[in-house]
């Protein structure tokens, strides 16, 4: 008969290791590859807008009323500018870490050091793509006013007839219809499991009797480069929205409702054909205030009395004391604006997913 153990008696390891739940979750961000980051040094910004009705843009003088006769006036338009201001939103949020909590740990694990860490990548990182895909998924932020319905609804009974490649080729072309490059595309994973395995899409990219292969985002975005299309996003990120301590509750980031076909924004230090200042071409761009944090400086990690700084991009995390609780309060905080500042460089597609 084997001997009995006491198993609370048992020796055991402690804290062997730790379980991080979403941990890596977002790293596979898109929305800055939409609109680049773009930092100003106060809270409001001025630009100046040259529209192509106001700058005579893809203008041509082929018209009989360009033809000049001897000894009269040439055709005379006159040129104009426009102008708009760019805005940020701050906003934070703060967590305390009971000092009895972080010696609990001591020398096992550092509490404040990884709660600072999940604010500070995490966190902010998911508020970036959050309130990005908010503003590029809005059916009326574009030139065109309202999302047009694709052809087929993306459905998995319509895996045969769903058309998506022709949805985005017709979406292009109304974006060229503006008088812009569109060069990506963007939609959420849900629709590009539908996307990629329909019938359309595989004949599309492998032909009829191609290779079998698996239709991965480069090789559609090779199928499309001959539409000007450079690179194709996938919204992978999931977000919790239940309230603070309670069980977590996942919403996707990126919404199944729409697929977007625009110009990527992004500033440039470009200053050609007369600009003094830098470039904003494309969409937009997600402006913050460099000089967010409470020491005045957006780029330095630094302790100013009791405060600890980290931070950079337009986000940080500040650590401080809050004696009265025993506690140390984690403050992270950011002022990300997304805008959309040229509204003709994007279409938006309703792709009836159900």
């Amino acid at each position: 008969m084997p001997a009995a153990s006491n198993l609370s008696a048992l020796p055991r390891q402690e804290l062997a290791l730790a379980v991080v739940e979403g941990e890596g979750a977002v790293k596979n961000a898109i929305g800055e590859k939409i609109l680049g980051p773009l930092p100003i040094s106060y809270r409001n910004a001025h630009y100046i807008k040259a529209t192509l009705g106001g700058s005579l843009g893809l203008r041509h003088i082929g018209a009989n009323k360009y033809v000049r006769a001897m000894g009269t006036r040439y055709e005379r338009a006159t040129a104009t500018l426009t102008d708009g201001s760019l805005t940020v939103t701050p906003r934070g949020l703060e967590i305390s870490v009971p000092r009895e909590m972080s010696l609990d740990y001591k020398d096992k694990f550092d509490v404040l050091a990884f709660f600072s860490g999940r604010f500070g990548q995490e966190i902010g990182a998911l508020t970036k793509e959050y309130l990005i895909a908010n503003t590029v998924f809005s059916s009326t932020a574009y030139a065109g006013g309202s999302a047009t319905n694709s052809t087929v609804a993306y459905t998995l009974a319509n895996l045969a007839t769903m058309n998506p490649i022709q949805d985005i080729i017709a979406s292009q072309r109304r974006v060229k219809a503006y008088g812009e490059q569109p060069d990506t595309v963007v939609m959420s994973a849900p629709v590009w499991e539908r996307v990629s395995t329909c019938d359309k899409t595989l004949q599309f990219v492998r032909g009829t009797y191609g290779p079998i292969q698996d239709v991965t985002t480069e090789l559609f975005t090779k199928a499309l480069s001959a539409y000007g299309i450079k690179q194709v996003l996938i919204g992978e990120n999931y977000v919790n929205t239940a309230a603070d301590g309670a069980t977590a509750s996942l919403t996707q980031v990126w919404s199944n409702t729409y697929m977007v076909v625009c110009k990527a924004g992004m500033s440039t230090a470009n200053q050609t054909d007369g600009q003094l200042v830098p470039s904003l071409t494309g969409l937009g761009a997600n402006v913050f205030w460099e000089g967010f944090d409470s020491a005045g400086n957006g780029t330095l990690n630094k302790v100013v009395d009791e405060y600890d700084f980290q931070g950079g991009g337009g986000y940080f995390v500040e650590v401080y004391p809050s004696w009265e609780t025993e506690s140390d309060i984690i403050r992270v905080k950011m002022s990300h604006n997304p805008t959309i500042t040229n509204t003709r460089c994007g279409d938006i597609v309703a792709t009836q997913y159900s």
